[in-house]
């Protein structure tokens, strides 16, 4: 079964959210509400009504089964903020839902296929970006509801987590739950993280790879999932069974690429993060990593190599890094360096 089936089998009105909900919202923020933000507030159902809504196949299939679906087509969204800046490398999205007069979802975007958002994604490994700061802003400026729930897919994750971690006290003390679907962590965990820890829950995938950046100290639920690697990522993969995410354990190599993670941001300081985030994307604007599917480790290697921006420990940080990203992503192949990825596309990472 899948969040298809889920909506399927469940018809009753929404009293209380639960992680399958709270899978769906996140995946609410990714139709592109912006478009229509004249139109707010509006019902799901007079939202799927709208035919010039440009969205992927597989979010307009939700869309259309949540219309007629007594849990879900008379919530209300009734707030979005959209940003776009290339000049100080920002995509944010946020859409506020109303479940009822007590109760709102806070859902926050991933990232989309623009590359402007890849950079941004890039720049949370040495410092804060500026969708985490708008993020908490969106929710300072929300009107205060009893009951707050927040959550994101990819980086909405992380979004939802900085949110509620750093808002202003009138709003966290609302807050009931956050839900992280394989977001990245923080390069760093203050006491503010540990004052709401206990309210974030995380489902990843057991395959693994974008919520395993980074720190975060909070249990995981691993779900099971119908694709490996990088195509676990995407939500529609994961398997349901009972009305609940069907859940196993990281796998190995999820773990190890945690590991390589973990000892890069170690290892590496901040201002040469920086300094080596900037080459890499320097080199995708000029089309040398313009798609995943030219990417293969013989390339990566041959560019870090050459790299002058780069010192030899770096080299060999990143050629380990890169070697083990590719085969986390794509866990059937045996041999990292006859990697060539032929079907996946930068597009279709991000969905």
């Amino acid at each position: 079964m899948n969040i298809y089936d889920y909506i399927k089998n469940n018809n009753e009105e929404l009293k209380e959210i639960n992680e399958l909900d709270a899978m769906i919202f996140a995946r609410l923020s990714y139709i592109h509400i912006e478009t229509i933000k004249d139109k707010l507030p509006i019902s799901i159902s007079n939202l799927s009504k709208i035919k010039d809504l440009k969205n992927n196949k597989k979010d307009l299939e939700l869309l259309n089964l949540l219309k007629n679906n007594n849990r879900f087509k008379d919530l209300e969204i009734i707030r979005c903020e959209d940003v776009l800046d290339k000049d100080i490398e920002e995509q944010f999205t946020g859409i506020t839902i109303k479940i009822n007069s007590d109760t709102i979802f806070i859902s926050f975007r991933g990232t989309n296929k623009n590359i402007i958002g890849f950079k941004e994604d890039m720049n949370m490994c040495y410092g804060p970006i500026p969708s985490q700061l708008s993020s908490k802003e969106y929710l300072n400026s929300e009107e205060v509801f009893k009951n707050i729930y927040i959550g994101g897919h990819s980086k909405g994750g992380n979004l939802a987590m900085y949110s509620g971690i750093y808002c202003d006290k009138k709003h966290q003390k609302c807050i009931k739950k956050i839900y992280n679907f394989d977001g990245p962590g923080f390069l760093k965990l203050d006491k503010k993280f540990y004052n709401i820890k206990d309210k974030i829950i995380n489902y990843f995938p057991e395959s693994s790879i974008v919520g395993r950046m980074m720190y975060n100290d909070n249990d995981i639920y691993a779900v099971k999932a119908l694709k490996e690697g990088i195509e676990a990522h995407n939500v529609y993969t994961w398997i349901i069974n009972n009305n609940t995410l069907k859940l196993g354990k990281l796998k190995k190599i999820s773990n190890d690429f945690k590991d390589i993670c973990d000892h890069i941001l170690e290892t590496i300081p901040s201002s040469r993060k920086k300094i080596i985030i900037d080459y890499i994307y320097s080199l995708m604007l000029k089309g040398e990593i313009s798609n995943i599917k030219e990417l293969n480790f013989k390339k990566i290697k041959l560019l870090l190599d050459n790299s002058p921006k780069l010192t030899i420990d770096e080299k060999k940080e990143l050629t380990n890094f890169f070697k083990i990203l590719i085969k986390a992503m794509l866990p059937k192949i045996k041999k990292p360096k006859e990697i060539n990825i032929k079907n996946l596309s930068l597009k279709e990472h991000h969905k």
